[in-house]
């Protein structure tokens, strides 16, 4: 990317053009790639314990708990999730960061921190247009 600007129009006011010194165009063919390459050793970096789903730019930590020591280490790797995304300078948005738990009894259960920030506790959540309550009882018959 070289000599490319970039600006803001909000209504019909523009702000002034601002030099473009990194990044990769949005919509451009090599952009899902590149950030796919540029993601790729999360799931290592977090994978102590834990396993990780990634979808797009959506990334889900998750283990099964039983113990404290089980929720310990989840932590961990949360610490070390944090520490990813701080050594390549990317941002979090701590406020949509939930934690839910699945369960037919009731095993420990603990609040979960990123930067000292406790992680919401929900009951349901909504993931690409499916709740998932983990409340719901289905019929064995």
């Amino acid at each position: 990317m070289t000599n490319s600007k970039q600006r803001v129009r909000i209504n019909d006011t523009f702000s002034s053009w601002a030099e473009v010194i990194s990044g990769i165009p949005q919509g451009s063919v090599l952009g899902p790639v590149l950030f796919i390459i540029y993601i790729n050793d999360l799931i290592e970096c977090c994978s102590s314990w834990s396993d990780i789903f990634l979808f797009a730019d959506d990334a889900k930590l998750f283990l099964y708990v039983k113990t404290e020591e089980d929720s310990k280490q989840l932590q961990k790797d949360l610490d070390k999730f944090k520490e990813w995304i701080d050594t390549w300078l990317l941002s979090l948005n701590i406020g949509k960061c939930k934690s839910i738990s699945y369960s037919t009894k009731w095993y420990f259960f603990s609040k979960y921190t990123i930067s000292n920030n406790v992680i919401e506790q929900v009951d349901k959540i909504k993931d690409f247009g499916v709740y998932f309550d983990p409340r719901l009882k289905f019929d064995e018959h």
